[in-house]
């Protein structure tokens, strides 16, 4: 039995050829970046996400992030409160920025966002020579005790 492959005669086969090669690696490419994302239930099997569950998710990852950006504002603060000499520029520059980050966000981090920015005027009141520095160390003691 003799196979003869002619490409030049036909040169709709390579493109086709061609293109379901390309699809083909697509779909398996997909299913790799998927299979990471899949939901599963307790028994490992994949399941499919209702509106209600996408929702969750989505809460779920907003709240991370605004938690861990009030852990990176409370760690500048206490970064400022350890240094020796105290500088008012830094800690007004730090209390506004922390003031920004923590006006609004999920309503399970409110006690926390106070606390952080309680802690943050209390630095710098600190800095300025109003407050004592073991009651800025408490209140970032505070702040930390709720971003846990």
């Amino acid at each position: 039995m003799e196979f003869e492959l002619n490409l030049k005669e036909n040169e709709y086969a390579l493109w086709m050829t061609l293109f379901v090669s390309i699809l083909i690696a697509a779909i398996v490419g997909m299913a790799a970046i998927g299979r990471g994302f899949t939901a599963v239930d307790n028994t490992n099997s994949p399941q499919v996400l209702s509106w209600s569950d996408w929702r969750m998710i989505q809460a779920q990852h907003a709240y991370d992030a605004e938690l861990s950006v009030l852990r990176n504002d409370a760690v500048q603060v206490a970064t400022l409160l350890d240094q020796q000499r105290p500088n008012p520029v830094a800690a007004q520059m730090l209390s506004d920025a922390v003031t920004r980050d923590t006006q609004s966000g999920d309503p399970s981090l409110t006690n926390a966002r106070n606390a952080l920015s309680s802690a943050a005027l209390s630095v710098r009141d600190w800095s300025t020579g109003v407050l004592d520095r073991n009651s800025a160390i408490q209140s970032v003691q505070t702040a930390f005790a709720l971003l846990q």
